[in-house]
């Protein structure tokens, strides 16, 4: 038998001792060993013990599951994968799937690719579906909603937040909205600008809004002012960064003949939707 050569002075002393046990049942030696050096924080020679126990039983769910373990802490979390993939092949288990998802994660996690990250993340999420056993998914779906943020999905984004926090009501409603938005034939704004002014809070559902047209506004020629009793409390919003897909900006609403809207929702606690009237 043939040690590889990143096998410490310390381990191979070690070894000495335990003649007999090798006797026994080597491959479980084997992987005793490879786990009592990952826990020691030395996972290059616990890897190779690990595949030391693996080269003399191919067939042992166990063992792959303790070689992803250690490739995860080497960061090698491509061969990780394959390693809690062979793991369930051989045997399906809770506590394979769950040490695979986590490893999903981090891996996610670890990315600058954030494309690689979110299929990364919906794959963990995929596979958490088989587990038996109930499990906390919060850190997954946070993790997905920082990814899709990132990626400039604000909805999807929120919505993962909303999903890790149980707000399956607020979820609901979030849905309900997202179809109005979508399929309705009104004419939709965002006002925007409002915490400069009253707050959001002073634009409540059902109440009508005065729009007034801005055009000697030094930063927007297409500026509309949204008033209630002539004192504004914002601005129909011109910016992608201040709206959502499915509602029209103040530029491309100015041709419409308007001087009213109606307030319909605030979506997502952040965006105030209105329809012309």
């Amino acid at each position: 038998m043939t040690i590889q050569k990143d096998i410490s002075k310390e381990t191979l002393d070690g070894w000495a001792n335990t003649t007999e046990k090798l006797k026994d049942d080597k491959a479980d030696v084997f992987s005793d060993e490879a786990l009592t050096l990952k826990k020691k924080r030395r996972p290059k020679e616990a890897l190779t013990l690990i595949n030391l126990a693996i080269e003399r039983d191919e067939e042992n769910p166990q063992y792959y599951n303790i070689k992803g373990l250690i490739l995860k802490d080497l960061h090698n979390y491509r061969e990780s994968r394959n390693a809690f993939d062979r793991s369930l092949e051989l045997k399906q288990s809770d506590e394979v799937l769950i040490n695979k998802i986590d490893m999903l994660h981090a891996w996610a996690n670890s990315l600058n690719d954030k494309q690689k990250a979110l299929e990364l993340i919906n794959e963990a999420i995929d596979n958490a579906a088989y587990i038996t056993s109930d499990i906390d998914m919060e850190k997954f779906w946070y993790l997905k909603g920082s990814i899709l943020d990132c990626l400039g999905e604000k909805i999807e984004s929120k919505k993962c937040y909303m999903i890790a926090e149980k707000m399956t009501d607020e979820i609901a409603r979030m849905d309900e909205q997202a179809e109005y938005i979508k399929t309705t034939q009104d004419t939709l704004i965002c006002i925007t600008g409002t915490q400069f002014y009253f707050g959001p809070e002073v634009l409540e559902e059902g109440m009508t809004v005065d729009l007034v047209r801005d055009e000697e506004n030094e930063h927007d020629s297409d500026a509309i002012r949204v008033e209630i009793e002539g004192e504004t409390v914002g601005f129909v919003a011109n910016s992608p960064h201040t709206m959502v897909e499915g509602v029209k900006s103040a530029s491309q609403i100015k041709e419409i003949q308007f001087d009213k809207a109606e307030i319909k929702f605030l979506y997502l606690y952040e965006y105030v939707i209105a329809k012309l009237i």
